[in-house]
């Protein structure tokens, strides 16, 4: 087939065109790095590991080609602080404008918050299963890695400022050096600004005069050198530098700073003689009220909190999807994202029977990068679907063991299984962990609306009715028969009716047992609010 025609999944188009582009520029780079930026400001979420992830992605399909492939996890922990996020204490106002890298922790479990911030996220790269080469800005400048590209950019900071201002303008004056000093009295770097520079010495003559959040400098006017300093590039010089000198061929960026990677992408060509990476930009994660996720609006999905709902392979497989479009994330809708993974290994497994060559290859190989290329497990011989419907009725106050023994036997029962297998199954106990988490947090799930004919809703109306507490399983197992005949109504249908209430679907274990198990009244509570709340609808 010709190679414009034949179908290709995202990752692997990119990591072909890489390769080519690689050739094209004769850089005969030894191992190919893709890079993703860490931010130490604030809490990490979903969008700052979906930036990793992505990159990651392409790492796996460079490797696939046979090239040997790294990713660089850069924490930007030399950022000033420049707001407060929600979950800091307020307190920590008085620390706006200096590096994260030196403002202590106030959890008091790191040596400084920005190495607090960038552990969280670290540590969800590791549960995600990512392999990354982690790189602190603090260190890179102070280790004299980005050196040669600081001096080069300082030496030419008049060239800088005319990139800048005829890509995205500047509020600052004409000749303006885009570096931060940082203040050796107050500390501060946002109210500092090089006044000199002098290249001959790989000094810059520093004052602290500017204002930042309401906050007036301190008035300092010093000597520093702009090698192994303390200070920083701006954003505006700073992704060209560490480019160049780690050898970043692929970065991809969100829609928020495409303007600044517009003009890292000038600096580097036209000032550091580095052709800038490859790149794709993504849209933003939204909340379930359509805000853009972002620390500082306090609206954080973390890695983490993720983790306590779903597995690590369902946010895999959401960031591998596609990378164009704005997508909405809520924990609530985390039993979606879970059937959605549990139906992709199905197809996955079955996918003689996807007709379309082009829909074929894009499963096969998401499925692949979800599994990191490790082989794809053969389907569940349950689904979580069952499992949280299950959660979803057993008393809250049962322990996590006790919930799991009585959840794997009712699911045995459901899909003819040994329940000491389930015992046994990490990915079982994995997703009574997630049920209970999602039922504690936003209450049982919505079954749906469920219609019965009318004759058998009044069969079932009959039974509830005549339920008693302290009713053995077997009474109970004898009275549904028993009604079902009186009522003169198809005992299949009746079971049928019942079990549409309890777990939203039309079959499950033996009845008599299931209601024990769940308890006479919480059932009875569960069929009171179901028939009050609509949910239960008669079909004359």
């Amino acid at each position: 087939m010709d190679k414009e025609k034949r179908p290709y999944f995202w990752l692997d188009k990119i990591a072909e065109d890489l390769v080519e582009r690689e050739k094209r520029l004769g850089r005969k780079i030894d191992v190919l790095r893709v890079e993703s930026g860490i931010g130490a400001s604030g809490f990490p979420h979903i969008g700052s590991v979906g930036d990793s992830l992505r990159a990651y992605g392409v790492k796996m399909a460079l490797e696939e080609l046979g090239q040997r492939s790294e990713l660089i996890a850069y924490s930007d922990d030399r950022d000033g602080l420049r707001k407060v996020p929600a979950g800091v204490p307020e307190e920590y106002s008085k620390y706006l404008g200096m590096p994260v890298s030196e403002i202590p922790d106030p959890w008091g479990c790191h040596s400084s918050y920005g190495e607090h911030m960038s552990s969280m996220l670290i540590e969800a790269l590791e549960m995600l299963g990512i392999e990354f080469t982690f790189i602190s800005a603090t260190e890179a400048y102070k280790s004299g890695l980005l050196d040669d590209q600081v001096s080069k950019l300082l030496e030419n900071s008049d060239k800088v400022d005319r990139i800048i201002r005829e890509e995205v303008g500047s509020s600052k004056p004409e000749g303006w050096v885009h570096y931060w000093p940082r203040c050796e009295r107050c500390g501060r770097i946002y109210t500092t600004r090089v006044i000199k520079v002098i290249p001959e010495e790989g000094k810059g003559i520093d004052a602290c005069d500017q204002e930042f959040k309401g906050i007036r400098g301190c008035g300092y006017v010093g000597e520093a050198s702009y090698r192994r300093g303390d200070g920083k590039l701006s954003w505006k010089g700073e992704f060209a530098a560490r480019w160049a000198a780690l050898g970043i061929v692929f970065e991809p960026h969100g829609k928020d700073i495409t303007d600044s990677f517009r003009v890292n992408e000038r600096i580097a060509r036209e000032i550091l003689g580095y052709e800038p990476p490859m790149t794709v930009m993504y849209e933003m994660f939204l909340d379930s009220t359509k805000r853009k996720i972002s620390k500082s609006a306090g609206n954080v999905i973390t890695p983490q909190m993720w983790m306590e709902f779903s597995p690590p392979e369902a946010l895999r497989m959401l960031m591998f999807k596609r990378y164009h479009g704005t997508r909405s994330i809520s924990l609530q809708s985390s039993p979606l994202y879970i059937n959605e993974l549990e139906n992709n290994v199905r197809k996955y497994h079955n996918l003689e029977r996807i007709k379309s060559e082009r829909d074929r290859t894009t499963l096969k190989r998401l499925m692949e990068y979800t599994y990191l290329m490790e082989g794809v497990p053969e389907p569940w011989p349950y689904r979580y679907s069952a499992v949280l419907n299950v959660v979803s009725m057993l008393p809250r106050e049962m322990d996590f063991e006790e919930l799991v023994r009585v959840t794997a036997d009712l699911i045995s029962k459901y899909y003819d299984m040994d329940p000491e297998s389930l015992l046994e199954d990490g990915m079982f106990r994995r997703y009574v962990r997630y049920a209970k988490n999602y039922v504690d947090n936003f209450g049982s799930k919505e079954l749906g609306t469920v219609e019965i004919e009318g004759n058998i809703l009044n069969a079932v109306i009959s039974f509830v009715e005549r339920l008693r507490e302290g009713m053995e399983a077997n009474e109970i197992q004898d009275l549904a028969f028993d009604t079902a005949r009186e009522k003169g109504v198809p005992v299949g249908d009746f079971f049928r009716a019942l079990y549409m209430i309890l777990l939203g679907q039309p079959r499950g274990p033996k009845m008599g047992p299931l209601i024990s198990r769940v308890g006479v009244n919480r059932f009875k509570d569960l069929f009171r609010r179901s028939m009050e709340e609509g949910r239960i609808v008669r079909k004359e």
